[in-house]
Parts: C-alpha cells; sequence; structure tokens
C-alpha cells in the first residue's frame, strides 16, 4: 500500500511543463496537494467502502451474455474467487480505471466494441502491464488476433466447467507470484 501511495502522491505532485509564468502553470501548481494533504486524501480513498470491495476482486469479466455471467459466477463462487461482471467494453474500461483484478476475461464479441480493443488499451495502462487478459471465444481465428492483441491466452467456448476453473485459478495464482 506505501508504493501505491507513493506513486499516487508523485503523480499528483507533478509539475506541469508549460512556459514558465504561463496562467495555466500557475493554475495548476495553486491545484497541487501538498504532501500532508495527498495522504489524507489517500487514507480516505483506502478506507472507502467501494475501495475495500473493489480491491478485493479476482476476476473482472466483461461478457455481454448473461447465462455465460452466470455460469461463471456459479463456477468460480465455490472456488472462492471474486467476479465482478460487466456487459460492454465501455463499462469494462471504466470499471478497470478504479480497480485492479488479478485476471481479466473478456468476450471478443462485444457489441460496442471489439473485446481486443479493450486489451490493447489495458496493456498500454503503466499499472496493468503482467495482469493476464483472458479471451473468451469460440473462433481459433480470434484465438490467434487475441494473442497478436497482447491476450495472455484463450479459453474456447463452450467450456467445461472444472478445466476453466482450473485455467482461472492458475492464471489468479501466477498474478500472485
Amino acid at each position: 500500500m506505501a508504493d501505491n501511495m507513493e506513486t499516487y502522491l508523485s503523480l499528483r505532485q507533478r509539475k506541469p511543463t508549460a512556459e514558465p509564468g504561463s496562467p495555466v502553470k500557475q493554475s495548476v501548481c495553486e491545484m497541487t496537494m501538498n504532501p500532508m494533504e495527498v495522504q489524507s486524501v489517500w487514507r480516505e480513498l483506502q478506507q472507502s467502502p467501494v475501495a475495500k470491495a473493489v480491491s478485493d476482486i479476482d476476476v473482472c469479466l466483461v461478457e455481454d451474455d448473461s447465462s455465460i455471467i452466470s455460469l461463471v459466477q456459479v463456477l468460480l463462487k465455490p472456488e472462492g474467487i471474486d467476479v465482478l461482471a460487466v456487459e460492454s467494453c465501455e463499462a469494462a474500461i471504466e470499471v478497470l480505471r478504479h480497480t485492479r483484478p488479478r485476471l481479466l476475461l473478456v468476450d471478443l464479441g462485444m457489441p460496442d466494441r471489439s473485446g481486443l480493443e479493450v486489451a490493447r488499451m489495458v496493456r498500454g495502462w503503466y499499472d496493468y502491464p503482467h495482469m493476464p487478459i483472458v479471451a473468451l471465444t469460440g473462433s481459433a481465428e480470434k484465438a490467434g488476433a487475441a494473442w497478436r492483441a497482447g491476450f495472455s491466452g484463450f479459453i474456447p467456448k463452450p467450456f467445461v466447467g472444472k478445466t476453466f476453473q482450473i485455467m482461472v485459478k492458475s492464471w489468479i495464482s501466477a498474478m500472485a507470484h
């Protein structure tokens, strides 16, 4: 937690690179917080109920089919794996700005965007380069595209329950080490 606070502090305290004396630089400098203020805000964020609930997420599932969402939750809950399901790529992007799941499961055939776009975007974020991103797909061609987009692997649809559980647990445990 201290490392995260230090990152938050350093990002919050960054000074703008605008011309000296410019109104933009002056305005931004006036908005920066001193280290005590940052530490106080950081503590409040970490103690909020939303932060506690979100920080305990093992898997973020990006899937638009409610039957698959239900199946994944039924398979993973007995294994003690918490699942946060979102039904669009846009919702996934918003959720991932505020959470750090240990595994991201993404359906490649989403109605609003391609799951490939989500992977490319998330891989570009500085604090997500090593999080496993796994494609859920029924197409071998899409599985190849998933590898090229930065996915860690794929689970073919339809999937077998026990195999699915084992694969998810192995990706989560790999992230823990």
